[in-house]
């Protein structure tokens, strides 16, 4: 069963069923298609979102082995951005890495940039995304050799959205509480437990690290800037010098 049909509430939806994201989508997501200014893949990415659970992407048929009726299901999306259909992938990511796990202390470490680089990281994402994966773990791999004399295991996952989902570009790390030695013979601890290193120093690491390659970048004109007024060398190193002197949140 394929039949397409438009984007609307059901009457029969439930006050459960109105509180989905795709629901939601399919509330205000066409009246505010004009203002949100996307590319083609942003918008097929929600329209995608939208239609998961409706008759729009077709539905299954079952049928009863008790009775002699066929049911019928939607199908989902199976979009890595939907939350119904990411659900049982997350669970299923989540055992794999359970499984890695050692017996061992972990810590949670957040990178994020400062405001005034968002606009800057979202006209630049395909760069500027890995940069900060590469930043941030460099940071923590030098402090790991220096003060534990081995090296980190680290996973880490990149969000993009803050919890008003606003652009908020920020790494999330899950680092081993402890090093293995160049050998790989030794586990080299922490002497503290209550934190892994001195976050004002892993800070201002990272904080050096990204915005020299930043401004590699920017000389290389290598990136879009969205601000014209960074183009002019007076302002930019102004720019630069207000990003050293802040202090960046770990």
């Amino acid at each position: 069963m394929d039949a397409l049909c438009p984007l609307v509430e059901s009457s029969t939806d439930t006050a459960h069923d109105r509180l989905t994201l795709g629901a939601i989508l399919r509330a205000f997501l066409p009246a505010l298609l004009h203002l949100l200014k996307l590319g083609k893949h942003k918008l097929r990415v929600l329209w995608h979102l939208a239609a998961c659970g409706t008759p729009a992407l077709g539905a299954n048929l079952f049928a009863c082995p008790h009775c002699p009726h066929r049911h019928w299901a939607p199908r989902s999306c199976g979009d890595r951005h939907c939350p119904r259909c990411l659900a049982a992938k997350s669970w299923q990511w989540l055992e794999k890495q359970t499984r890695s796990l050692l017996p061992i202390p972990y810590y949670h470490c957040v990178f994020t940039v400062p405001a005034e680089l968002n606009s800057l990281v979202l006209a630049n994402q395909r760069r500027l995304c890995p940069l900060l994966f590469d930043c941030a773990a460099q940071s923590l791999l030098e402090f790991g050799r220096n003060r534990l004399h081995g090296d980190l295991g680290i996973t880490a996952v990149l969000h993009t959205w803050g919890q008003k989902l606003d652009f908020h570009p920020h790494l999330h790390c899950i680092v081993t509480g402890g090093a293995l030695s160049p050998d790989g013979k030794r586990w080299r601890s922490p002497k503290q437990r209550k934190f892994l290193f001195p976050v004002r120093a892993v800070a201002a690491l990272f904080r050096g690290k990204f915005l020299a390659e930043l401004r590699q970048m920017l000389a290389a004109e290598e990136l879009h800037l969205p601000d014209s007024e960074l183009k002019i060398p007076a302002n930019r190193a102004h720019w630069f010098s207000l990003l050293y002197r802040k202090r960046w949140v770990l």
